[in-house]
């Protein structure tokens, strides 16, 4: 039975994170519904991955879909934005404008600085976006 293209897409990025050139960078990395409250505690850096399906469309009879890929990007509060800049230059070769293992095109990214995390002040939040494309 093949698999679907949204579990293909979420395998695909998740897949990223397991990778050496991801866990070089001992920065923890967590899907979008789990806990991390523990981790958050311990006022360390870490990522959240969350993969938003958009459209699905056809290009010349092939079925897609279209959507982001949003890492939040937790760093500790008060001492900038240098090392959200440095953990966005990661991903950028980790992610940026490559085709993924199972063919889930990824574009180019965006980034944006947020505010202080709802849940602890002692973090500082930025989302991290690219988009995706799978056939």
């Amino acid at each position: 039975m093949p698999t679907s293209k949204y579990t293909d897409v979420l395998r695909d990025v998740e897949g990223l994170f397991s990778s050496t050139a991801w866990t070089a960078n001992n920065i923890p990395a967590f899907p979008s519904n789990y806990d991390v409250s523990a981790t958050a505690q311990n006022n360390q850096e870490f990522v959240v991955i969350e993969v938003i399906p958009g459209r699905n469309f056809t290009n010349y009879g092939r079925p897609g879909v279209k959507g982001q890929v949003i890492i939040q990007i937790y760093t500790a509060a008060g001492q900038g934005t240098a090392r959200a800049n440095e953990i966005a230059d990661i991903l950028d070769n980790l992610m940026q404008t490559r085709e993924l293992t199972r063919g889930t095109l990824i574009g180019t990214s965006s980034m944006s600085h947020l505010d202080l995390d709802q849940n602890d002040p002692y973090l500082f939040r930025t989302d991290y976006s690219v988009s995706f494309t799978k056939y």
